[in-house]
């Protein structure tokens, strides 16, 4: 409503002209006239007819006020309802379980049977951790390993680490090793991550990154 009154401010003045100056102009120059038909001659005076006009307006101030402050109220309670979301959803993201994994040894060298430590990093304990799809992927994508087992960790607390080991075979230069993980956090909501890292020649181990996905 607003942005259809500054569009047209031209037009509202002109309204408001005619409103306040233009009918009682109008009231004053018929009653200024005078006709010879009965059925035109008024019975009111110009006074009674002036206050009338100004009782109608005064009931449409008021209208006009009381629907204006309507659509205030509204606009603030969207706002409050937005702020309030907002807040809700901050609350909530700070109350999530945040991880980091590496993989930190492995049983046979060249980054084959890894062991993979899992670190909750926030302040929130997490529960049901599962991780699967585990594969190792060639530099096209490709899988060329599938692990055919599931990996699951009961409890993992706020700030602890916890290890799992994968029996992988070796991870040569340039392959990728990925697997998807979930977990419930403390609202027994289910958090959907996936962990990839790529094995480079200048490193013992891939360097695993974790990625929720929203």
């Amino acid at each position: 409503m607003f942005d259809w009154m500054k569009k047209h401010k031209k037009l509202i003045a002109f309204i408001i002209f005619m409103v306040i100056f233009g009918v009682p102009l109008i009231i004053h120059i018929l009653f200024k006239l005078h006709s010879n038909i009965d059925f035109f001659v008024a019975e009111w005076s110009a006074g009674e007819l002036l206050s009338y006009y100004g009782s109608i307006l005064a009931f449409l101030g008021t209208v006009i006020l009381g629907a204006l402050s309507l659509y205030q109220n509204q606009i603030i309670k969207q706002e409050s309802d937005k702020r309030a979301e907002l807040l809700e959803q901050r609350e909530h993201e700070s109350n999530m379980p945040r991880f980091t994994i590496v993989a930190n040894g492995s049983h046979g060298g060249n980054a084959q049977n890894l062991c993979l430590k899992i670190s909750n990093v926030s302040e929130n304990n997490a529960q049901e951790l599962k991780f699967f799809n585990i594969k190792i992927l060639n530099p096209e994508k490709e899988p060329q390993w599938i692990a055919q087992k599931t990996y699951s960790i009961d409890y993992l607390f706020a700030d602890s680490t916890k290890g799992i080991d994968i029996f992988n075979p070796v991870i040569n230069n340039g392959f990728e090793l990925y697997m998807e993980m979930t977990c419930l956090d403390k609202y027994n909501e289910q958090h959907n991550y996936i962990i990839k890292g790529l094995m480079n020649t200048d490193q013992t181990f891939p360097a695993l990154k974790i990625m929720e996905l929203l």
